[in-house]
């Protein structure tokens, strides 16, 4: 009896927790746990559909915006739905950046939320009209701020993201001509010492490496890569990098 009773007290300690919490503090919780059902190599809306119905109902700025811009990304990104929608997800996160970053000029977190959904929605239309369009040179310009206002953010992500444009996008004349492999590499370089935890950032790393010639050190690095676990809290990204890396590695070493 004494057992059941401490049971029961326990789990009304845990209620009166879930119930007592903020609005943010509870989509947080949800939004921590985005990878805890994984179907068919992506996450289960169920957390993140959560972490953003309780993001929208809190009042706490700038942590609302910065709550809904990377869940909106994530769920775009690493959830099992359509192009079109993950099209909108990013056009709704956009939007909300563009309207809040002049409220918080100096928020690093908002200015990188704001590029990495504007760099993941180009993804989804070809990279040369992109260039054309001017779109590339707009991603460019919104890292270098998120860059200026907190470059280890996200573990160095808007230092990935301006490394791997440099070395990605293509060099037309007289349209793109400031895609470059030294500034990718300073980039990159940059990005794996702050975070080389990231796996991306690895990756991204040897990768450059390897285009600039120094084969040797690349297949160090990718080894690195290669032999590690992907964190619990990242699974979906770590497993998708250190895939990369394992396919890169077979096909040039």
């Amino acid at each position: 009896m004494r057992i059941i009773f401490f049971s029961l007290v326990f789990i009304l300690f845990d209620q009166i927790n879930i119930f007592s919490q903020s609005n943010i503090e509870a989509a947080e919780d949800f939004f921590n746990k985005k990878y805890n059902v994984i179907e068919n190599e992506k996450a289960n809306n169920h957390n993140i559909d959560q972490a953003i119905k309780l993001f929208k109902k809190s009042d706490v700025e700038p942590d609302k915006t910065i709550g809904l811009l990377k869940s909106y990304e994530f769920k775009a990104s690493w959830t099992d739905i359509s192009e079109d929608e993950k099209r909108k997800l990013y056009e709704k996160a956009i939007d909300l950046a563009k309207n809040k970053l002049p409220e918080y000029p100096q928020n690093g977190a908002i200015a990188y939320w704001y590029v990495a959904n504007y760099a993941r929605w180009a993804d989804l239309i070809d990279i040369t009209e992109a260039a054309q369009e001017g779109v590339l040179d707009k991603i460019k310009n919104m890292a270098e701020k998120a860059i200026e206002l907190d470059e280890e953010y996200n573990q160095a992500g808007a230092l990935r993201l301006l490394g791997g444009l440099h070395m990605e996008a293509p060099n037309i004349p007289l349209v793109l001509s400031w895609p470059s492999n030294k500034m990718a590499k300073k980039f990159l370089k940059k990005a794996y010492k702050i975070a080389p935890e990231h796996a991306a950032n690895v990756y991204l790393y040897a990768k450059i490496l390897y285009v600039i010639g120094k084969e040797r050190k690349a297949k160090k690095v990718l080894e690195e890569l290669i032999n590690r676990d992907a964190r619990k809290d990242y699974l979906l990204v770590d497993k998708k990098y250190i895939q990369k890396g394992e396919e890169f590695y077979n096909n040039h070493y």
